[in-house]
Protein backbone atom coordinates (compact mmCIF):
# COMPACT_ATOMS: atom_id res chain seq x y z
CA UNK A 1 0.00 0.00 0.00
CA UNK A 2 1.62 3.31 -1.10
CA UNK A 3 2.55 5.78 1.34
CA UNK A 4 2.29 9.71 0.97
CA UNK A 5 3.86 12.81 1.85
CA UNK A 6 1.92 15.88 2.88
CA UNK A 7 4.26 18.29 4.16
CA UNK A 8 6.01 17.05 7.21
CA UNK A 9 4.05 13.85 7.85
CA UNK A 10 3.64 10.61 6.04
CA UNK A 11 0.31 8.95 5.55
CA UNK A 12 -1.47 5.35 4.55
CA UNK A 13 -5.05 4.84 3.02
CA UNK A 14 -6.59 2.74 5.30
CA UNK A 15 -10.57 3.78 3.54
CA UNK A 16 -10.46 3.36 0.21
CA UNK A 17 -13.00 5.53 -1.70
CA UNK A 18 -15.24 2.75 -3.29
CA UNK A 19 -15.97 1.75 0.63
CA UNK A 20 -16.46 5.75 1.65
CA UNK A 21 -19.15 6.01 -1.19
CA UNK A 22 -20.77 2.55 0.07
CA UNK A 23 -21.24 3.93 3.87
CA UNK A 24 -22.72 7.27 2.16
CA UNK A 25 -25.14 5.26 0.06
CA UNK A 26 -26.57 3.58 3.57
CA UNK A 27 -26.63 6.52 4.89
CA UNK A 28 -28.47 8.71 2.43
CA UNK A 29 -30.44 5.54 2.30
CA UNK A 30 -31.80 6.04 5.44
CA UNK A 31 -32.09 9.66 5.98
CA UNK A 32 -34.69 9.22 2.50
CA UNK A 33 -36.73 7.13 4.49
CA UNK A 34 -36.67 8.94 7.52
CA UNK A 35 -37.13 12.49 6.52
CA UNK A 36 -39.81 11.40 3.70
CA UNK A 37 -42.21 14.72 3.72
CA UNK A 38 -39.91 17.12 6.01
CA UNK A 39 -37.99 18.99 2.91
CA UNK A 40 -35.15 19.09 5.38
CA UNK A 41 -32.44 21.56 5.25
CA UNK A 42 -29.16 20.25 5.26
CA UNK A 43 -26.24 22.58 6.65
CA UNK A 44 -23.39 21.27 5.97
CA UNK A 45 -19.70 22.64 8.17
CA UNK A 46 -16.76 24.41 5.85
CA UNK A 47 -14.27 23.04 5.01
CA UNK A 48 -13.60 19.74 6.04
CA UNK A 49 -17.45 18.19 5.08
CA UNK A 50 -17.87 20.06 1.32
CA UNK A 51 -16.93 16.63 -0.47
CA UNK A 52 -19.18 14.94 1.63
CA UNK A 53 -21.63 16.92 1.68
CA UNK A 54 -21.69 16.91 -2.39
CA UNK A 55 -21.67 12.96 -2.51
CA UNK A 56 -24.41 12.96 0.00
CA UNK A 57 -26.50 15.23 -1.39
CA UNK A 58 -26.54 13.54 -4.89
CA UNK A 59 -28.07 10.83 -3.02
CA UNK A 60 -30.84 12.01 -1.04
CA UNK A 61 -33.81 12.01 -3.71
CA UNK A 62 -36.12 13.66 -1.07
CA UNK A 63 -36.97 17.25 -1.40
CA UNK A 64 -34.39 19.45 0.62
CA UNK A 65 -31.87 22.34 1.00
CA UNK A 66 -29.12 23.12 1.55
CA UNK A 67 -26.51 25.86 3.22
CA UNK A 68 -22.89 26.20 5.06
CA UNK A 69 -21.57 27.51 8.13
CA UNK A 70 -17.89 27.86 8.46
CA UNK A 71 -16.52 26.74 12.06
CA UNK A 72 -13.03 26.70 13.35
CA UNK A 73 -11.63 23.96 15.94
CA UNK A 74 -8.04 22.64 14.10
CA UNK A 75 -5.00 23.26 14.36
CA UNK A 76 -2.36 20.55 12.44
CA UNK A 77 -3.14 17.80 13.50
CA UNK A 78 -4.54 18.45 16.96
CA UNK A 79 -8.17 19.80 18.25
CA UNK A 80 -7.86 23.48 20.03
CA UNK A 81 -10.61 22.93 21.66
CA UNK A 82 -12.14 26.26 20.99
CA UNK A 83 -14.70 26.72 18.44
CA UNK A 84 -15.23 30.29 16.00
CA UNK A 85 -17.91 31.25 13.89
CA UNK A 86 -16.62 32.17 10.97
CA UNK A 87 -19.76 32.46 8.56
CA UNK A 88 -23.14 32.66 10.37
CA UNK A 89 -26.59 30.89 9.40
CA UNK A 90 -28.78 33.71 7.03
CA UNK A 91 -32.09 31.27 6.49
CA UNK A 92 -35.23 31.19 8.75
CA UNK A 93 -35.23 27.67 10.68
CA UNK A 94 -38.35 28.40 12.44
CA UNK A 95 -40.13 25.13 11.92
CA UNK A 96 -37.34 23.69 10.09
CA UNK A 97 -36.23 20.30 10.10
CA UNK A 98 -32.76 20.58 10.12
CA UNK A 99 -29.50 18.47 9.54
CA UNK A 100 -25.57 18.46 10.39
CA UNK A 101 -23.27 17.90 7.94
CA UNK A 102 -20.11 17.22 9.30
CA UNK A 103 -17.02 16.03 8.01
CA UNK A 104 -15.96 14.28 11.43
CA UNK A 105 -17.27 13.97 15.30
CA UNK A 106 -14.21 13.98 17.63
CA UNK A 107 -14.45 15.62 21.18
CA UNK A 108 -18.35 16.66 20.27
CA UNK A 109 -17.37 20.49 20.91
CA UNK A 110 -18.44 21.57 17.28
CA UNK A 111 -21.91 20.25 17.29
CA UNK A 112 -22.91 21.19 20.63
CA UNK A 113 -21.94 24.71 19.43
CA UNK A 114 -23.96 24.95 16.88
CA UNK A 115 -26.93 22.90 18.46
CA UNK A 116 -26.39 25.39 21.10
CA UNK A 117 -26.75 28.54 18.11
CA UNK A 118 -29.39 26.94 16.25
CA UNK A 119 -31.85 26.19 19.34
CA UNK A 120 -31.94 29.97 19.46
CA UNK A 121 -33.58 30.06 16.11
CA UNK A 122 -36.71 28.14 16.80
CA UNK A 123 -36.25 24.75 14.73
CA UNK A 124 -38.40 21.79 14.92
CA UNK A 125 -35.71 19.41 15.23
CA UNK A 126 -32.16 19.35 14.72
CA UNK A 127 -30.22 15.91 13.76
CA UNK A 128 -26.53 15.33 13.41
CA UNK A 129 -25.32 13.18 9.93
CA UNK A 130 -21.05 13.11 10.45
CA UNK A 131 -18.97 11.22 7.61
CA UNK A 132 -16.38 9.96 10.27
CA UNK A 133 -17.01 9.66 14.36
CA UNK A 134 -14.55 8.85 16.96
CA UNK A 135 -16.71 6.92 19.67
CA UNK A 136 -13.83 7.24 22.13
CA UNK A 137 -13.18 10.67 21.68
CA UNK A 138 -16.77 11.72 22.59
CA UNK A 139 -16.74 14.63 25.76
CA UNK A 140 -20.27 15.47 25.03
CA UNK A 141 -23.42 13.53 25.11
CA UNK A 142 -24.89 13.86 22.02
CA UNK A 143 -27.44 11.83 19.42
CA UNK A 144 -25.60 11.19 16.46
CA UNK A 145 -27.71 9.65 14.08
CA UNK A 146 -25.94 9.32 10.99
CA UNK A 147 -22.68 7.83 11.08
CA UNK A 148 -21.12 7.25 7.52
CA UNK A 149 -17.98 5.11 9.18
CA UNK A 150 -16.70 4.91 12.56
CA UNK A 151 -12.95 4.78 13.38
CA UNK A 152 -10.46 4.66 16.01
CA UNK A 153 -8.47 7.70 17.35
CA UNK A 154 -6.10 8.34 14.72
CA UNK A 155 -5.16 11.05 12.30
CA UNK A 156 -6.69 10.72 9.29
CA UNK A 157 -6.59 12.60 5.80
CA UNK A 158 -8.33 12.91 2.52
CA UNK A 159 -12.23 13.00 1.64
CA UNK A 160 -12.31 16.89 2.39
CA UNK A 161 -9.77 16.57 5.58
CA UNK A 162 -6.82 18.16 5.58
CA UNK A 163 -3.38 18.44 7.01
CA UNK A 164 -2.68 21.90 7.31
CA UNK A 165 -4.86 22.67 4.54
CA UNK A 166 -3.04 20.17 2.36
CA UNK A 167 -4.68 16.60 0.85
CA UNK A 168 -8.13 17.79 0.54
CA UNK A 169 -8.72 16.57 -2.43
CA UNK A 170 -7.12 12.47 -1.88
CA UNK A 171 -9.89 10.49 -2.56
CA UNK A 172 -9.79 8.21 -0.49
CA UNK A 173 -9.03 8.54 3.33
CA UNK A 174 -5.39 8.22 5.02
CA UNK A 175 -4.05 7.79 8.28
CA UNK A 176 -0.95 9.41 9.71
CA UNK A 177 2.25 6.63 9.54
CA UNK A 178 3.73 6.82 12.89
CA UNK A 179 7.54 7.51 12.64
CA UNK A 180 9.10 5.59 15.49
CA UNK A 181 8.66 1.75 13.95
CA UNK A 182 11.38 0.15 12.44
CA UNK A 183 11.71 -0.04 8.75
CA UNK A 184 13.96 -2.93 8.78
CA UNK A 185 12.94 -6.30 7.41
CA UNK A 186 13.43 -9.34 9.94
CA UNK A 187 14.16 -12.25 7.54
CA UNK A 188 13.42 -15.09 10.09
CA UNK A 189 10.29 -14.44 10.82
CA UNK A 190 7.84 -16.49 9.15
CA UNK A 191 4.59 -14.94 8.64
CA UNK A 192 2.40 -17.20 6.64
CA UNK A 193 -0.89 -15.96 4.99
CA UNK A 194 -2.61 -19.72 4.40
CA UNK A 195 -4.98 -20.31 1.64
CA UNK A 196 -7.97 -22.80 1.23
CA UNK A 197 -10.96 -23.06 0.09
CA UNK A 198 -14.08 -24.48 2.57
CA UNK A 199 -13.40 -28.20 2.46
CA UNK A 200 -9.96 -27.63 1.83
CA UNK A 201 -8.42 -29.06 5.21
CA UNK A 202 -6.70 -25.64 6.18
CA UNK A 203 -7.74 -25.58 10.03
CA UNK A 204 -6.01 -29.26 10.17
CA UNK A 205 -2.72 -28.32 8.11
CA UNK A 206 -2.60 -24.89 10.19
CA UNK A 207 -2.83 -26.99 13.51
CA UNK A 208 0.16 -28.96 12.03
CA UNK A 209 2.34 -25.85 10.86
CA UNK A 210 1.44 -24.23 14.53
CA UNK A 211 2.66 -27.75 16.29
CA UNK A 212 5.89 -27.86 14.43
CA UNK A 213 7.12 -24.71 13.82
CA UNK A 214 5.89 -22.77 17.53
CA UNK A 215 3.92 -20.20 15.14
CA UNK A 216 1.30 -18.06 16.58
CA UNK A 217 -2.03 -18.00 15.67
CA UNK A 218 -4.33 -15.15 14.49
CA UNK A 219 -7.96 -16.14 13.16
CA UNK A 220 -9.92 -12.89 12.37
CA UNK A 221 -13.30 -14.21 13.25
CA UNK A 222 -12.09 -15.11 17.05
CA UNK A 223 -9.92 -12.09 17.08
CA UNK A 224 -13.39 -9.77 16.36
CA UNK A 225 -15.24 -11.77 18.53
CA UNK A 226 -12.99 -11.04 21.05
CA UNK A 227 -12.71 -7.24 20.91
CA UNK A 228 -16.56 -7.05 20.81
CA UNK A 229 -16.99 -9.21 23.56
CA UNK A 230 -13.93 -7.27 25.58
CA UNK A 231 -15.83 -4.26 25.20
CA UNK A 232 -12.58 -2.78 23.85
CA UNK A 233 -12.84 0.49 21.24
CA UNK A 234 -12.42 -0.97 18.65
CA UNK A 235 -14.29 -3.92 19.60
CA UNK A 236 -17.45 -1.19 20.27
CA UNK A 237 -16.59 0.31 17.15
CA UNK A 238 -16.93 -3.17 15.26
CA UNK A 239 -20.18 -4.24 17.15
CA UNK A 240 -21.71 -0.66 16.32
CA UNK A 241 -21.64 -2.17 12.04
CA UNK A 242 -22.48 -5.42 12.89
CA UNK A 243 -25.52 -3.94 14.41
CA UNK A 244 -26.23 -1.80 12.25
CA UNK A 245 -26.28 -4.76 9.25
CA UNK A 246 -23.16 -3.69 7.86
CA UNK A 247 -19.55 -4.95 7.21
CA UNK A 248 -16.63 -4.40 9.78
CA UNK A 249 -13.92 -1.89 7.23
CA UNK A 250 -11.12 -2.93 6.82
CA UNK A 251 -9.24 -0.80 8.48
CA UNK A 252 -10.45 -1.85 11.73
CA UNK A 253 -10.34 -5.09 10.85
CA UNK A 254 -6.08 -4.49 10.81
CA UNK A 255 -5.73 -2.28 13.73
CA UNK A 256 -7.52 -5.20 15.96
CA UNK A 257 -5.08 -7.66 14.43
CA UNK A 258 -2.34 -5.57 14.84
CA UNK A 259 -3.09 -5.36 18.48
CA UNK A 260 -2.97 -9.21 18.70
CA UNK A 261 0.16 -9.30 16.52
CA UNK A 262 1.92 -6.88 18.74
CA UNK A 263 1.16 -8.84 22.16
CA UNK A 264 3.21 -11.37 20.81
CA UNK A 265 6.31 -9.59 21.04
CA UNK A 266 8.77 -8.43 18.92
CA UNK A 267 11.19 -11.64 17.92
CA UNK A 268 8.07 -14.22 18.36
CA UNK A 269 8.93 -17.02 15.32
CA UNK A 270 6.04 -15.93 13.14
CA UNK A 271 2.19 -15.83 12.62
CA UNK A 272 -0.30 -17.94 10.97
CA UNK A 273 -2.86 -15.40 9.20
CA UNK A 274 -6.07 -17.65 8.84
CA UNK A 275 -9.34 -16.07 6.92
CA UNK A 276 -7.47 -12.99 6.46
CA UNK A 277 -6.51 -11.24 4.07
CA UNK A 278 -9.48 -11.90 1.68
CA UNK A 279 -9.22 -9.02 -0.88
CA UNK A 280 -5.88 -7.40 -2.26
CA UNK A 281 -7.20 -3.97 -0.34
CA UNK A 282 -6.73 -6.60 2.48
CA UNK A 283 -3.55 -7.76 1.75
CA UNK A 284 -1.85 -4.59 1.05
CA UNK A 285 -3.08 -3.07 4.39
CA UNK A 286 -1.40 -6.69 5.83
CA UNK A 287 2.06 -6.01 4.21
CA UNK A 288 1.78 -2.16 5.50
CA UNK A 289 1.32 -2.98 8.65
CA UNK A 290 3.83 -5.56 8.82
CA UNK A 291 6.29 -3.38 7.15
CA UNK A 292 5.91 -0.66 10.16
CA UNK A 293 7.00 -3.35 12.32
CA UNK A 294 9.96 -4.67 10.44
CA UNK A 295 8.51 -7.63 9.56
CA UNK A 296 6.78 -9.51 6.39
CA UNK A 297 4.57 -12.11 5.01
CA UNK A 298 7.50 -14.65 4.13
CA UNK A 299 4.67 -17.02 2.51
CA UNK A 300 1.32 -17.50 1.30
CA UNK A 301 0.53 -21.37 1.04
CA UNK A 302 -2.24 -22.33 -1.35
CA UNK A 303 -4.09 -25.62 -1.05
CA UNK A 304 -5.44 -26.84 -3.85
CA UNK A 305 -8.07 -29.05 -4.48
CA UNK A 306 -10.22 -29.78 -7.22
CA UNK A 307 -14.32 -28.51 -6.57
CA UNK A 308 -15.37 -31.80 -6.77
CA UNK A 309 -13.75 -33.07 -4.00
CA UNK A 310 -14.70 -30.03 -1.71
CA UNK A 311 -18.24 -30.83 -2.26
CA UNK A 312 -17.66 -34.53 -1.36
CA UNK A 313 -15.56 -33.61 2.08
CA UNK A 314 -17.96 -30.62 2.08
CA UNK A 315 -21.16 -32.38 2.01
CA UNK A 316 -19.90 -35.28 4.11
CA UNK A 317 -18.61 -33.07 7.00
CA UNK A 318 -22.76 -31.51 6.94
CA UNK A 319 -23.69 -35.62 7.60
CA UNK A 320 -21.63 -36.10 10.24
CA UNK A 321 -21.66 -32.82 12.15
CA UNK A 322 -25.35 -31.59 11.20
CA UNK A 323 -24.07 -28.23 10.05
CA UNK A 324 -27.03 -27.07 8.23
CA UNK A 325 -25.00 -24.86 5.84
CA UNK A 326 -22.98 -28.14 4.14
CA UNK A 327 -25.65 -28.67 1.37
CA UNK A 328 -25.13 -28.42 -1.91
CA UNK A 329 -26.75 -25.35 -2.67
CA UNK A 330 -24.87 -23.21 0.21
CA UNK A 331 -21.25 -25.28 -0.50
CA UNK A 332 -21.63 -24.02 -4.39
CA UNK A 333 -22.48 -20.12 -3.18
CA UNK A 334 -19.68 -20.69 -0.95
CA UNK A 335 -17.17 -21.89 -2.92
CA UNK A 336 -18.24 -19.21 -5.59
CA UNK A 337 -17.62 -16.30 -3.27
CA UNK A 338 -14.02 -17.80 -2.33
CA UNK A 339 -13.14 -18.19 -6.02
CA UNK A 340 -14.36 -14.78 -7.06
CA UNK A 341 -12.87 -13.40 -4.10
CA UNK A 342 -9.12 -15.09 -3.92
CA UNK A 343 -8.55 -15.16 -7.60
CA UNK A 344 -7.06 -11.50 -8.07
CA UNK A 345 -5.61 -11.99 -4.44
CA UNK A 346 -3.80 -15.17 -5.73
CA UNK A 347 -2.57 -13.34 -8.57
CA UNK A 348 -1.25 -10.29 -6.13
CA UNK A 349 0.98 -12.87 -4.10
CA UNK A 350 2.07 -14.72 -7.26
CA UNK A 351 3.44 -10.93 -8.20
CA UNK A 352 4.52 -10.45 -4.68
CA UNK A 353 6.95 -13.66 -5.33
CA UNK A 354 5.69 -15.55 -2.16
CA UNK A 355 2.48 -17.55 -4.05
CA UNK A 356 3.22 -21.36 -2.95
CA UNK A 357 0.90 -23.70 -4.64
CA UNK A 358 0.30 -27.22 -2.73
CA UNK A 359 -1.52 -30.50 -4.14
CA UNK A 360 -4.47 -30.75 -1.36
CA UNK A 361 -5.39 -33.98 -2.84
CA UNK A 362 -3.92 -36.92 -1.05
CA UNK A 363 -2.75 -38.19 2.27
CA UNK A 364 -2.47 -35.78 5.10
CA UNK A 365 0.88 -36.39 5.70
CA UNK A 366 2.14 -36.10 2.26
CA UNK A 367 0.74 -32.89 2.37
CA UNK A 368 2.05 -31.95 5.47
CA UNK A 369 4.99 -32.96 4.10
CA UNK A 370 5.20 -30.58 0.83
CA UNK A 371 4.09 -27.65 3.19
CA UNK A 372 7.05 -28.64 5.35
CA UNK A 373 9.29 -27.98 2.47
CA UNK A 374 8.28 -24.99 1.67
CA UNK A 375 8.32 -23.57 5.08
CA UNK A 376 11.86 -24.94 6.07
CA UNK A 377 13.18 -22.67 3.00
CA UNK A 378 11.88 -19.71 3.96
Amino acid sequence: MDIIQVIDKKFTVTIPEKEILERVDKVAQQINKDMAGKNPLFLAVLNGSFIFAADLMRRITIPSEISFVKLASYQGTTSTGKVTEVIGINESLAGRTVIILEDIVESGLTIKRMMETLGTRNPESVHVCTLLLKPDKLKEDLNIEYVALRIPNDFILGYGLDYNQQGRNLRDIYTLVTEDKPTNINEKMRNIVIFGAPGSGKGTQSDLIIEKYGLNHISTGDVLRGEIRNGTELGKIAKQYIDDGMLVPDSLIVDMLAKVYDSFGKSHKGVIFDGFPRTVNQAEALKTMLAERGHQVAAMIELDVPEEELMTRLIKRGEESGRSDDNEETIKKRLDVYHNQTSPLIEWYQNEGIRHQINGLGALDRIFADICQVVDNL
